[in-house]
């Protein structure tokens, strides 16, 4: 990189820094709302998740599919129908405040980006985007437009447990374990082949609009609902579709984020080294889905006061001995800290999808939407540890979408925006996929620069092309 463009990537991230909060915290709106005034909706993608959005401040519907979006179309006779959420909000912008984003994990950050270039505020289910470039396109793209923004994971963070692990009571932690699992429904990692045969869209769907910014390709039915999930092209995969409910609450508390915010005369570049293990079962590299199982080593630097700390994420339910790395990675913390129990008992009620932080002092181990289940090991020894003093802000409805209606009427910001937490926070998980396509390599990613600095082609693979007649 030259030295101009780094010192522009550098002012750049300044911005979304200490600036680009202060911005948000205000009404970061060219109008302000009154307390009761009503806010024009838009959503696109009426089915799955957006079903919940379905109500009566929706003043536009969008969804490529009218056969199943049929039942939301029907409910609301009078709202404007689209296709294309370019033509909506190409007609209909002067009547919509901020759109909601339901649609499958790839034209995520094409339909986000849109909408704030049209300068309208942003929920968007996550995962936020499907790449780590669009992570760091639409972070960029919510600050220069000062519109509000809140990724969708129904939980946030666990921010009494984010004070426990900054107050120093688990002391240092250098290790942590973080456990994924297939997504429900889906057909797992590995290998996949589509039936044969040439087939015809269905009526009602537009293809072309639902592959989006992905290479083209004839329409064939294992593409799309319910298998999308498991092809790369379309999803985020396992990590895309439970870390933002599980992992947020670990990234906060260790303070990662903090690596994207520039610091003056530094002598060393933040650098995130990320390493993958996975099968080789495709054969070779899994490149259209996802690896059987897999195993992402993030090795983050030393950060605010806090040391530097390995962060393994472990998915391996699939093959003849399923869980057998978590197990493992288990009994080594176990056997290392006797106190705090056994595996077995660890696993009982935890037997998928957590977070298990190992500190000098104790564990600390959590589950559910937002790490709403929270124990601290050995229980003995903090059966009195009580509150932290409160040191993070607690947004009203900060997880859901009444912390983002709030913050456009100007309220606090939402505990997930994209400026403060949620892009930076995509842009560290969706690491792990970019680095199972290179198995065994370590790859350095610069934070502020938003870069693979030592891999060309990891750096290529982390903002593929988009096809023509799609941006961000």
């Amino acid at each position: 990189m030259s030295d101009s463009l780094s010192r522009r990537r550098f002012l750049a991230q300044a911005a979304l820094g200490s600036a680009g909060a202060m911005v948000l915290r205000r009404a970061a709106s060219a109008r302000s709302y009154q307390a009761n005034e009503r806010i024009s909706l838009a959503l696109v993608g009426c089915t799955g998740r957006g079903q919940g959005f379905l109500g009566p401040d929706v003043v536009a519907l969008c969804d490529v599919d009218s056969r199943r979006a049929a039942a939301a179309f029907k409910r609301f006779p009078d709202v404007p129908k689209f296709e294309d959420f370019r033509v909506m909000l190409d007609k209909m912008g002067k009547q919509i405040d901020a759109v909601i984003v339901c649609t499958p994990d790839h034209t995520h950050a094409a339909v986000t980006a849109a909408s704030i270039r049209a300068g309208k505020h942003v929920y968007c289910e996550k995962p936020l985007t499907r790449t780590v470039h669009e992570a760091r396109a639409v972070t960029e793209l919510a600050a220069k437009h000062k519109v509000v923004t809140q990724m969708g994971n129904q939980g946030g963070y666990n921010v009494r447990a984010v004070e426990i692990v900054r107050s120093g009571a688990l002391g240092e932690i250098r290790t942590v374990h973080l456990k994924g699992a297939k997504r429900m429904g889906d057909a797992g990692g590995g290998p996949r082949t589509r039936t044969p045969g040439t087939y015809t869209v269905p009526e009602g769907f537009n293809w072309d609009l639902w592959m989006g910014p992905a290479a083209a390709r004839p329409y064939h039915p294992e593409w799309v609902s319910p298998n999308w999930r498991v092809w790369r092209d379309f999803s985020g995969g396992d990590l895309g579709g439970w870390a933002p409910h599980l992992f947020a609450t670990t990234f906060k508390a260790l303070k990662i984020d903090t690596l994207w915010d520039p610091q003056e005369g530094a002598a060393e570049r933040p650098i995130i080294r990320v390493t993958a293990e996975c099968s080789q079962d495709c054969p070779g590299v899994c490149r259209e889905t996802f690896p059987t199982w897999v195993a992402v080593h993030w090795d983050v630097p030393a950060r605010e006061g806090m040391p530097s700390v390995r962060l393994t994420y472990t998915r391996d339910d699939d093959g003849p001995r399923p869980n057998e790395r978590w197990i493992a990675a288990l009994r080594e913390v176990f056997e290392k800290h006797p106190e705090c129990g056994t595996v077995a008992s660890f696993q009982e009620g935890y037997k998928w999808r957590c977070e298990l932080l190992v500190g000098s002092k104790g564990l600390m181990r959590t589950a559910g939407h937002g790490s709403a289940q929270m124990d601290l090991l050995p229980a003995e020894r903090f059966k009195d540890l009580g509150n932290p003093p409160e040191s993070l802000s607690r947004p009203l409805g900060a997880p859901a979408m009444r912390g983002w209606t709030d913050a456009i009427r100007g309220g606090t910001a939402p505990m997930c925006n994209f400026i403060d937490f949620s892009g930076r926070f995509s842009e560290w998980y969706l690491l792990g996929n970019l680095a199972s396509l290179f198995p065994g390599q370590t790859l350095e990613y610069d934070c502020i620069a938003g870069r693979v600095v030592n891999n060309e082609e990891a750096d290529r693979a982390a903002r593929p092309a988009y096809r023509e007649g799609w941006t961000l």
